[in-house]
């Protein structure tokens, strides 16, 4: 009974609904770079992505992929954690599939890993690796110079 409740908490559905707050903060691009664990992050194994951004001087993340219905805002589904040591954030994890919140905790392993732990209480916990996903590289702006041929006579 625990495992299935955590894995509706962990499966993060950003399905949205009349419920879910929108989101509003945006990441300061100043902040964005000083952090590491700013970015959009994807759950192992899935095709679950959420963005991790400032709000407020804390942590949040919300729900970019699959994305919301067109003219709704993503899934705030982490909220306002607050740092509690070097790499590591606890705060409200919401899980959309129950409408319930859980105890949140967000470690960042390394530049690109982070463990997210989703805690009913204190000692009935479930955690699972999340990837970070490289930034799509912009296209040119450049605009290619046409070939130009060369006529011999």
């Amino acid at each position: 009974m625990i495992k299935a409740a955590f894995s509706l908490l962990l499966g993060l559905s950003v399905a949205c609904d009349a419920a879910a707050a929108p989101v509003t903060p945006e990441p300061a691009a100043a902040t964005v770079a000083a952090e590491p664990i700013y970015g959009v992050w994807m759950r192992g194994g899935h095709q679950q992505k959420l963005e991790f951004f400032d709000c407020d001087g804390k942590l949040c993340a919300r729900g970019v992929f699959p994305p919301p219905p067109p003219g709704q805002q993503p899934m705030l589904i982490l909220r306002h954690a607050a740092r509690t040591e070097p790499n590591r954030w606890k705060g409200d994890l919401y899980n959309p599939e129950n409408g319930k919140i859980y105890i949140g905790i967000i470690t960042l392993e390394s530049p690109t890993q982070l463990t997210l732990t989703g805690c009913l209480i204190a000692f009935l916990c479930q955690s699972e690796s999340w990837s970070k996903v490289s930034a799509e590289p912009a296209p040119s702006q450049k605009t290619p110079t046409p070939r130009r041929r060369i006529n011999n006579p």
